[in-house]
């Protein structure tokens, strides 16, 4: 009998208080990592912006188009030019009546007295209607004179490098000192350095604290649900993977709740990690993966686990046939021992991973696994991105983008317990890559409707989610209990490279507006042909060892413990 098992003929017999409370808790840094993730998104939102002209206005004011602007800066095919603005009269030693050209006047019944020659100049400081958006209001990162966009966008690739080097060590660091350890501690850590961060002087302090942040958050959610996966016996796995995305969509979503009823990026930030912090008064009532515990020989701590849930939730056989569950693990443990198998920890996690890497269909399991992260991180951030971008509020576009994750993440659901992983990733994929295709062919303009666009986008959105949270559970269900976390994160990290990508997209909106969603369409087309050589895991325990792994896909693949059936086979 093994942990399957036992999980099935005890406590997920029926769904009780333990269960409810459990993954009501580990649902909590779901949220709260969706509010750390894209909060970039917001502290460097572009914003519009003018030439500041200290002889007519002061800083604190809102006025972006006042009566007296078209004497005081060119005006290019009717907008006013943003980058530049006319010299004053007096400056140039032209007088006040003999100045000529198209800023020529005093503008004095327009409320301001002072009189510019026809010569122009690059702007010194710029206005904004509200100068404390976001860092680029801030610190002045417009484009002008030298092109600050780079500076903007390059904030989200810091962002996704700091997951990159995070998120392998998060794995380790779960595989070797437990999943509920990384949680407390990754939320812990990177919710004073958000702190910190809120309270950057420049753009040097904030962009380097915007790489060292994700390093600690970013394996917070990995590790809850890594912990989900383990606690679920095969059937309730599909669910997990889909209730998960849907915190995670509320999370975005309460994301741009936040920053749409408090548009200031400093107090963003500020709210958003200490709701985290506070969140650790309730999380250290989580319990520990009883994979976990049984793979490092901690049976009997396991076994307790499983007697406490069952009395909690009041099931009278709960203890039966678990003495048989820790005979059969000191039985393996001595076998071990007496083989001269029993290496500390961390040598045989180097042995069960060395096997893995020899096995041919592993290695390119793995392989297929890292590009399909690439992919969908590519787009599923991308969009998100982009979202900001569209046409109309671009608050309630983030929102309306984030939240289609909830009925995504549903059908993911449906779709996976109906037709499995391999089919269901394939199809979403595909029809991810025809609404992007589409969003060029849709009229665009000042005349045109914005919502169209946003529906399409909306669409994609919806069907990458499907297909993103097909890979979560495909790559936690392919690797052995030992290394299971470790090669998750390993094929994560790799994933963020797309991430890295996806904040530099909206700069290819530049060449042509339809052009990022044509990149999308293309990395999704292509990874739709590489998901159908996943195996099929939707009818398979989780294996517990390379044997295991290798074997799915084929007849002789372990199968799910049936409820009932051991105690049918005893009774036989």
């Amino acid at each position: 009998m093994d942990i399957d098992q036992a999980l099935e003929r005890t406590i997920f017999r029926k769904w009780g208080r333990y269960q409810s409370f459990t993954f009501l808790l580990i649902s909590v840094p779901y949220v709260f990592q969706a509010l750390f993730y894209l909060s970039y998104v917001f502290t460097t939102i572009q914003s519009d912006y003018r030439c500041y002209i200290p002889e007519c206005e002061t800083l604190d004011s809102t006025d972006m188009n006042p009566r007296w602007l078209q004497s005081a800066v060119p005006y290019i095919d009717g907008a006013p030019d943003r980058c530049r603005r006319y010299v004053p009269a007096a400056r140039t030693g032209t007088p006040t009546g003999s100045a000529t050209g198209p800023g020529t006047g005093t503008g004095r019944s327009a409320g301001c007295q002072i009189a510019f020659s026809n010569e122009t100049e690059y702007c010194e400081q710029y206005m904004y209607p509200n100068r404390d958006l976001s860092i680029m209001t801030e610190w002045d990162l417009v484009t002008c004179e030298t092109d600050n966009a780079w500076k903007l966008t390059l904030v989200g690739t810091l962002n996704n490098f700091g997951r990159i080097i995070g998120v392998p060590l998060s794995g380790c660091f779960s595989d070797k000192f437990g999943r509920r350890t990384l949680m407390l501690a990754g939320l812990s850590v990177a919710g004073v350095v958000g702190l910190i961060m809120s309270f950057s002087t420049n753009y040097v302090m904030y962009a380097v604290l915007e790489f060292f942040n994700p390093m600690f958050y970013d394996g917070v959610s990995g590790a809850a649900f890594i912990m989900g996966m383990e606690l679920l016996p095969p059937r309730m796995r599909g669910g997990w993977s889909a209730y998960s995305h849907v915190v995670w969509g509320l999370g975005l979503a309460g994301l741009g709740g936040i920053a749409w009823g408090m548009p200031y990026w400093r107090w963003l930030l500020r709210l958003s990690y200490c709701i985290g912090l506070a969140s650790l008064s309730v999380l250290w009532m989580v319990p520990e993966s009883l994979h976990w515990l049984v793979a490092r020989g901690r049976t009997q701590e396991a076994c307790d686990y499983i007697r406490r849930a069952a009395r909690t939730n009041r099931h009278a056989s709960a203890e039966l046939n678990l003495d048989k569950l820790e005979q059969e693990q000191l039985a393996r443990a001595e076998l071990a021992r007496l083989n001269k198998e029993d290496a500390p920890e961390n040598r045989a996690f180097s042995q069960e991973l060395k096997k893995l890497l020899r096995t041919r269909i592993l290695v390119l399991r793995l392989i297929n696994c890292c590009v399909c992260w690439i992919v969908n991180l590519f787009v599923y951030e991308g969009l998100s991105i982009y979202s900001v971008h569209l046409s109309g509020d671009r608050y309630l576009n983030f929102v309306l983008v984030v939240l289609v994750e909830i009925p995504g993440a549903l059908l993911a659901w449906r779709f996976m317990n109906r037709f499995g992983r391999r089919i269901t990733l394939c199809v979403f994929l595909l029809i991810t890559s025809a609404c992007c295709f589409s969003y060029h062919f849709i009229p665009s303009g000042e005349e045109a409707s914005p919502w169209p666009r946003t529906l399409i986008v909306m669409l994609a959105k919806l069907s990458v989610t499907v297909s993103f949270t097909v890979i979560y559970v495909v790559a936690a269900e392919m690797f052995p209990t030992k290394v299971r976390h470790s090669l998750y994160a390993f094929t994560s990290t790799l994933g963020h490279l797309g991430s890295m990508l996806a904040p530099q997209t909206p700069l290819l909106g530049r060449y042509m507006h339809s052009l990022p969603m044509i990149v999308f369409g293309s990395a999704t087309l292509a990874n739709s042909v590489l998901a159908v050589c996943f195996p099929e895991t939707s009818k398979t325990s989780l294996p517990d060892t390379v044997e295991d792994a290798a074997k799915l896909g084929t007849d002789q693949a372990k199968a799910p413990a049936v409820p009932g059936q051991d105690d049918d086979e005893e009774a036989a």
